[in-house]
């Protein structure tokens, strides 16, 4: 049980000091252990204390798909993230070839160099796997919908074609109308098809 006279600084660096490496922690998750512990803490005492520390140096934060994440510096070499912008997996690693880019481009831009960090945002292999899946699943639907309304209209100007030739009935006009409006639907859902083609893949 949390007592609730222990100040919000030390509550933080407890909970930090228990999160396993590399795992990164909200604001509200925060506050949400503070209270499960059985203290009282309102959420912007937390922002507040998150503030101080990140300004101590205790602390950094990231931004994420989860929104802003914090945590624990500790003494370890410095490390940057890949984030997946789609469930918020978030994946510290250090690169040889990005360790001296941030003090290379500060230097040349005449900067005086203190430090640098990546954060590399796109889909985790598990994200873009669902989106794969996902988008193909649409196409198809599309596609579908597509050839639905390619054999509606045809089914139309047959039935058209057959009362203009068998019964000479030259007032197939609404049906010509209806058979242009179906295939305008076909082209729309393909037109759909390209737009996923080009913006998902």
């Amino acid at each position: 049980m949390v007592k609730s006279r222990t100040r919000p600084r030390e509550l933080l660096l407890d909970i930090f000091a228990s999160l396993p490496q590399g795992q990164h922690i909200s604001a509200q998750e925060l506050r949400d252990r503070i209270i499960e512990q059985g203290g009282e803490v309102s959420l912007s005492t937390i922002y507040r204390a998150l503030e101080r520390l990140s300004e101590q140096g205790e602390i950094r934060s990231i931004m994420s798909a989860r929104g802003q994440l914090w945590e624990a510096v500790s003494g370890e070499e410095h490390h940057d993230h890949l984030i997946c912008t789609k469930c918020g997996l978030t994946i510290e690693f250090h690169d040889d070839l990005l360790s001296g880019f941030g003090q290379s481009v500060a230097e040349r831009k005449g900067y005086v160099y203190q430090e640098s960090r990546f954060d590399i945002f796109g889909f985790c292999k598990d994200c873009k796997a669902n989106l794969d899946t996902t988008t193909v699943t649409q196409l198809l639907q599309m596609l579908e919908n597509s050839m639905t309304f390619v054999d509606e209209g045809r089914r139309v100007i047959d039935s058209a074609t057959r009362s203009l030739v068998h019964d000479k009935d030259r007032s197939v006009a609404s049906a010509i109308q209806r058979a242009r409006k179906l295939i305008s639907q076909s082209l729309d859902q393909c037109d759909k098809a390209l737009d996923v083609l080009e913006n998902e893949l």
